[in-house]
């Protein structure tokens, strides 16, 4: 399938990676920074188009490298090089972050870009004058829908940060921190706002290209899992989660969301592949365009030196080893590399010794080893992620049901290679603590994907996984405190030199 063909117009891609909106009488797909507007302009669905592009165009820049996810790297699944110019990768790898950690300003300044454009749209909702109004709803239910995304990333990043929601920014002087059930309160309000405003799904478009409804009530069930886990604790959440979850997976054929049958066409870049039903939401990058829309945290960055690679993000081995055998390990990792006309594993390369996550390398037909610019899609959720939550937060919970234990099933069966909804006594499991194997099977299905360090410290539980480290990892032993006094980044100096009473 051609891309023109799932979107209606190649046009789309070349305005953004993300290619969320349908642009149908607005054409600034030659510039989309240009469709940020100030507020006085935004009175027509045209400039709210055009404003519209200018959010995403600042959301897709700050995903579009590792550092966004750069505290990840103190889970127990990714690793760094032990040196070269990863200081601020093995920093968080280490549990030694600082406010001077380099790179870590990129996981804080780029949401914050989001979020004032966002704030932006929000502000004028009353004031455009004609139009289409599903559309413009639609429009405006992105911008809390992103809003509340970017806000989630920064309290699960930083904590207590700045909570911003007007277009009147204070001075550096009065901004202040807020507590973190202020922000997950308001969390809670922009996704339960862009769930009223967004489509059920975009008729003619593939789930993979714009957020719906399904989207905001599926970030609502994880917002709930952390609500009920470290730092706030408030287990009442879990249900909350649980039902969440369950409404978009009863609804998903609706809103256009299914496992894909077979695991490893996610990591691939052809069209066919990236704009499938998995993606709950995320990017699909566009890397013919340029590199202000391509994906820069795959591809190189997940080589080692022997084949021209970056040596970035990797696989910890103490975790490789321990993953279960089967296909979804396969469809996980990559454990050689063909590099002029030799194969190479990974026991055998010369710059460290570490397996490679496939999820970041892709395919070395299809991606180069010496290619840091990719169409590699970013998973901020998947279907697969959506259903263990929900079996986990059933647990949770209390409950016990058939269809918790269900959506459990439905992960195991696709990544043994089998038929996802026809049960199998080999792999089904129907008893035992169900909270504790869903929170496993999440170990295993989203390896690599900047989503266990997020499960690691809503239970608490960083210490333990990082008692595994393999003596081999040459990154070197774990420095810093792994209480859950260490779990948040610090503030970037840039930012607290310029409003210090953001210090604690």
């Amino acid at each position: 399938m051609k891309t023109n063909k799932i979107i209606g117009s190649l046009r789309i891609l070349t305005v953004l990676f993300l290619a969320p909106i349908v642009f149908n009488s607005c054409t600034l797909d030659e510039n989309p920074t240009e469709g940020r507007l100030v507020p006085e302009a935004l009175n027509s669905q045209d400039a709210l188009e055009a404003a519209t592009a200018g959010m995403y165009h600042q959301f897709t820049l700050s995903m579009q490298w590792a550092h966004y996810w750069m505290r990840s790297f103190g889970g127990d699944d990714i690793t760094t090089h032990s040196g070269k110019n990863k200081q601020g990768f093995r920093d968080a790898d280490q549990m030694k972050m600082s406010s001077l950690t380099s790179g870590i300003a990129l996981a804080y300044n780029g949401p914050y870009k989001t979020i004032k454009e966002a704030n932006n749209i929000i502000s004028v909702r009353e004031n455009i004058m004609g139009g289409n109004q599903e559309k413009i709803d639609a429009m405006i239910g992105e911008a809390y829908f992103l809003r509340a995304f970017c806000y989630f990333h920064l309290t699960r990043t930083f904590g207590k940060v700045p909570l911003l929601t007007s277009t009147d920014i204070p001075g550096n002087t009065d901004i202040k921190r807020s507590e973190i059930l202020e922000i997950y309160k308001q969390i809670e309000r922009d996704f339960l706002m862009a769930e009223s405003l967004l489509p059920v799904k975009y008729l003619g478009t593939p789930a993979a290209i714009r957020p719906n409804s399904g989207s905001a009530r599926a970030f609502l069930a994880k917002l709930y899992m952390h609500w009920a886990g470290w730092p706030l604790k408030d287990n009442s959440k879990y249900a909350m989660a649980a039902s969440s979850a369950k409404t978009v997976i009863d609804n998903a054929t609706s809103h256009g969301f299914a496992l894909v049958p077979d695991m490893g066409t996610l990591w691939s870049v052809k069209d066919e592949n990236r704009f499938n039903s998995e993606m709950v939401f995320g990017l699909a990058h566009n890397q013919p365009l340029n590199n202000a829309y391509s994906n820069r945290h795959t591809g190189r960055v997940g080589y080692p030196g022997d084949v021209q690679g970056w040596a970035e993000v990797f696989a910890e081995i103490g975790f490789f080893n321990d993953f279960p055998e089967g296909p979804r390990k396969d469809n996980t990792f990559r454990t050689e590399v063909v590099f002029k006309n030799e194969t190479i594993q990974w026991e055998d390369f010369k710059d460290e010794k570490h397996p490679l996550f496939l999820k970041v390398t892709g395919y070395q037909d299809e991606i180069k080893t010496n290619n840091s610019i990719t169409s590699m899609n970013t998973y901020s959720m998947r279907y697969a992620d959506l259903l263990l939550y929900y079996a986990e937060a059933e647990g949770r919970s209390g409950g016990n049901s058939a269809d918790a234990w269900e959506a459990l099933n439905k992960v195991r069966r696709r990544a043994n290679n089998l038929p996802i909804d026809t049960p199998d006594v080999l792999v089904d499991v129907t008893n035992g603590d169900l909270a504790e194997l869903a929170y496993t099977e999440r170990k295993w299905e989203l390896a690599g994907e900047y989503k266990r360090w997020d499960d690691l410290t809503r239970l608490e539980r960083v210490a333990e996984a990082l008692a595994n480290r393999s003596p081999e990892e040459l990154v070197g032993p774990i420095i810093g405190d792994q209480s859950p006094s260490n779990y948040f980044a610090e503030i970037p100096e840039s930012e607290l030199s310029k409003a210090p009473q953001l210090r604690e």
